[in-house]
């Protein structure tokens, strides 16, 4: 939505965006992203302008994820109920993106027709290896979805915790992808780290989040579980970067797996150009 569909049209190919990144991201097993917003045409998209934060994008705009592939995204961000340029939608966004997404082929975590669908872990076989993805919020818990009201995955250790057990005796790995932390900052919050230790404990492998806008800490738990906090903007429109160029860069997490062993965690470096294109970040 917003500035990226503005000039996504300009160009006369709503899949630019991803151009300079398909290859790359289509040609993993498994490609994993997080969708800070909505995609419906429950109303027209927001306009160009950072002031404007109501992040809805049109479904013109979903071959652009097929182009780059993606096989996973987590929809439990704080825009998930995003609506457009006119407001009265309630749930509409929320569950168009999900049903939008499914549509294309693309397995949509952390959003749901209630407190257990956002819970739902989606699970994968790739080469004798079952995986398992849970979505998360830990931001705006207006947003969380309750026994019979749609919303987000809660990041709420009381909540999780029972559903991330239940996904790691089902699979092999058990990936979970978590929006939390604190906008434009690098340092990480201690709710982060808390609840990275708890989703550790329950039985995750891979922790990926995401919300602060820029690049946070990758480490290894105890656990062996694998955590990186934030990876920055990808397809985003935040060219005024704040003099320290930000907001404009970002990684793709490149994860080898051996079996349900992590074997390679590589962090490849973006750089978004035109307000709007990720590509690989110069040296």
């Amino acid at each position: 939505g917003r500035c990226v569909y503005t000039l996504a049209q300009a160009t006369g190919d709503l899949t630019s965006p991803f151009a300079a990144m398909a290859d790359v991201l289509s040609s993993a097993d498994l490609t994993i992203g997080s969708l800070d917003g909505t995609i419906s045409d429950v109303n027209p998209p927001g306009r160009c302008a950072e002031d404007h934060r109501n992040l809805l994008g049109p479904t013109s705009m979903l071959p652009g994820l097929v182009r780059a592939g993606y096989d996973v995204i987590t929809t439990a961000t704080n825009h998930a109920r995003d609506c457009g340029l006119e407001r009265g939608c309630i749930y509409e966004s929320l569950l168009d993106t999900h049903a939008n997404l499914l549509a294309t082929g693309i397995q949509p975590v952390g959003t749901g027709e209630n407190l257990e669908g956002a819970l739902a872990p989606a699970y994968f076989d790739i080469k004798g290896v079952r995986l398992a993805f849970i979505g998360l919020s830990g931001i705006d818990a207006s947003l969380w979805a309750g026994p019979d009201t749609p919303g987000t995955g809660p990041l709420d250790q009381k909540i999780y915790t029972s559903a991330v057990e239940a996904a790691a005796a089902e699979s092999d790995v058990t990936i979970v992808l978590p929006h939390w932390g604190q906008e434009y900052k690098n340092e990480l919050s201690w709710l982060q780290i808390t609840h990275a230790d708890a989703l550790a404990t329950a039985g995750a492998d891979l922790i990926v989040g995401n919300h602060p806008h820029r690049v946070q800490a990758i480490e290894t738990l105890p656990t062996g579980a694998v955590v990186a906090y934030a990876l920055g903007n990808f397809v985003f429109d935040q060219q005024w970067s704040d003099g320290s160029m930000f907001t404009i860069q970002g990684i793709v997490l490149k994860v080898v797996l051996r079996g349900s062993e992590i074997v390679e965690v590589t962090p490849i470096p973006i750089q978004i150009y035109d307000n709007f294109q990720p590509r690989p970040a110069p040296p």
